[in-house]
């Protein structure tokens, strides 16, 4: 008489396991998966890519978690200084051998030392990186030349696709970025000036992505000299600059795709805006935007109609199908804001 057998999942192979932790952090594989009996503790021996995320987690838990985890099967690491978990990449710098990390391919670094950066990359294997993040707090004027040579180092890297930086401008300033980079996604988290801008763009020819989170000033009139055609995706969330400067930059980017701006002190005119698309980005297809200005007047309904009917030509309301309102805030009828449909901004009538 035939027996059934009834499904278990201890039965499945390692390899259908070792897939389901690729979507895990080292927590829950090591925490909670390992403990469950010898076969599961026998899978995670054999796992080799964990991913060590250590943003969110108890003192207790990051002492177990750097004894348990094997340096070796590491291929994604993020560490954080912050009111959570303070001096923690100090602390992890005891706790382990950083020349173990030999198979990293994503690297992150919140709320890090500058002395602590240093000390990290002069000691870890930076060849397999494909995505590298870091967000320096306390600067060490002493160690501006070294940080600028290992953060071109990195960039260096040929598998290296994915680039965010949050460090100050100056340490940018006048840096030799190596020819023909890799990098095809760049973020930005601090303010940063066009001139650092433009010599990576010149540099990162393969970019199609780039995000400016923070103030991006064009304070000088810009001369055409280069184009960036891999650029496709191009996101500035506090623009600082007038909108022929900007024009001039944009000249430079005719593949745009997606466009959003945030800014303020300038507020867009829908026929001007009419001929900088038609003439510099004949492929946008996502334009969002949020921009305010200060007005030396308080502003009424007639005033704001006036700025609406700029963009209700065809060009916008048939041809691209991008819709825009504009209104000011009642407490404060001098500033008006100006965005683009759905909002890509909450607007805070409280500031």
């Amino acid at each position: 008489m035939a027996t059934n057998t009834i499904p278990s999942i201890e039965t499945l192979p390692v390899e259908i396991f070792h897939r389901i932790f690729d979507n895990l952090n080292a927590q829950t594989i090591l925490f909670s998966i390992r403990p469950v009996c010898r076969k599961f503790r026998a899978v995670v021996s054999t796992y080799d890519r964990f991913s060590c995320d250590f943003k969110s987690i108890s003192q207790s838990d990051f002492h177990l978690l750097c004894r348990l985890v094997n340096p070796q099967n590491v291929i994604s690491l993020t560490l954080c200084n912050n009111d959570h978990t303070p001096d923690q990449l100090a602390l992890f710098i005891i706790l382990v051998r950083l020349r173990q990390f030999t198979r990293l391919h994503s690297v992150t670094f919140l709320g890090i030392d500058e002395v602590q950066f240093n000390e990290f990359l002069k000691s870890i294997s930076v060849d397999s990186l494909t995505s590298f993040s870091l967000n320096i707090q306390n600067y060490d004027n002493r160690r501006k030349k070294t940080t600028l040579n290992l953060l071109l180092s990195i960039v260096s890297q040929k598998r290296l696709r994915k680039l965010e930086l949050g460090i100050n401008n100056d340490r940018l300033a006048n840096a030799s970025w190596p020819l023909n980079c890799t990098i095809e996604y760049l973020v930005i988290n601090e303010n940063i000036t066009y001139d650092n801008i433009y010599n990576m763009l010149v540099s990162f020819v393969q970019l199609h992505t780039l995000i400016i989170k923070q103030n991006f000033s064009i304070t000088k009139n810009i001369i055409v000299t280069n184009f960036f055609p891999k650029l496709t995706s191009l996101t500035i969330e506090k623009l600082s600059t007038t909108v022929d400067k900007f024009e001039s930059f944009l000249s430079m980017t005719p593949s745009l795709v997606k466009l959003k701006i945030l800014g303020e002190g300038w507020i867009l005119n829908g026929k001007q805006w009419e001929q900088i698309i038609q003439i510099h980005l004949p492929h946008l297809h996502n334009f969002q935007f949020f921009v305010s200005d200060n007005k030396p007047r308080a502003q009424t309904r007639d005033d704001l109609q006036l700025i609406i009917e700029t963009f209700q030509s065809s060009f916008w309301t048939e041809h691209k199908k991008w819709f825009v309102a504009c209104d000011f805030i009642r407490d404060r009828p001098h500033k008006i804001q100006l965005y683009s449909i759905p909002i890509c901004k909450y607007v805070d009538r409280y500031e």
